[in-house]
């Protein structure tokens, strides 16, 4: 995934949002893999970083360096909640990116990551693998559709969540994780902000061309 951006965008797209289970309080940096292109004369901007909040059912996702888009998940009661600080506004979303993900079962999390994605797959277990210096579970999985794509994902037994993913765009790796209580303001929606309105069309009076 190409950073915040992307995943915004293919939100509303992606399948419902995977039930909670309560884990290990956790931050983190999200870095995103370079973008992939065979295009050499359009060259892809690297990605953004992002932040990551998750405190038992609840999740923030925030770019660094600005605040354009915040993303808020709430797991237990399904929703998503995207922040836009300049505005002051928020919008409810119909589900969260599909790449984050709590897991029921380290050792079993092929049923959660086929909730997360709603994408039939054929998902396998790897095995043991280190992701930077945690331990973590290596699943694969093979989409049963006709690309056939296939998608990896790493998940910490100790966190109960994803921390590392690949896909045919790319993927990310979450890095120093810091484990231990997030502040609950950071998965609400501030005080004073309003929802989100629909831009206005201009207006055309009379005598001027549209």
């Amino acid at each position: 995934m190409r950073g915040i951006t992307a995943i915004l965008t293919t939100a509303i797209l992606l399948g419902p949002i995977t039930a909670t289970c309560h884990a290990q309080d956790f931050s983190a940096d999200v870095a995103y893999d370079s973008p992939k292109t065979t295009d050499a004369s359009n060259p892809q901007p690297e990605p953004v970083p992002s932040k990551l909040y998750v405190s038992k059912d609840k999740l923030r996702l925030e770019p660094q360096g600005f605040s354009n888009t915040i993303m808020l998940v709430d797991f237990e009661d399904h929703s998503a909640t995207l922040l836009l600080p300049k505005e002051k506004a928020y919008q409810q979303l119909a589900t969260a990116p599909a790449q984050y993900f709590r897991v029921a079962d380290p050792e079993d999390a092929c049923p959660d990551w086929q909730r997360a994605t709603n994408v039939q797959m054929n998902c396998t277990k790897v095995g043991n693998e280190e992701v930077g210096a945690r331990k973590a579970i290596k699943y694969e999985s093979k989409t049963t559709n006709a690309a056939g794509s296939v998608a990896s994902v790493w998940v910490d037994p100790v966190l109960k969540f994803v921390i590392k993913w690949e896909d045919a765009d790319g993927g990310a790796e979450l890095r120093n994780i810091k484990e231990g209580p997030q502040s609950a303001d950071l998965f609400t929606v501030p005080n004073g902000y309003e929802v989100l309105k629909p831009r206005k069309k201009p207006t055309h009076g009379a005598g001027v061309p549209k």
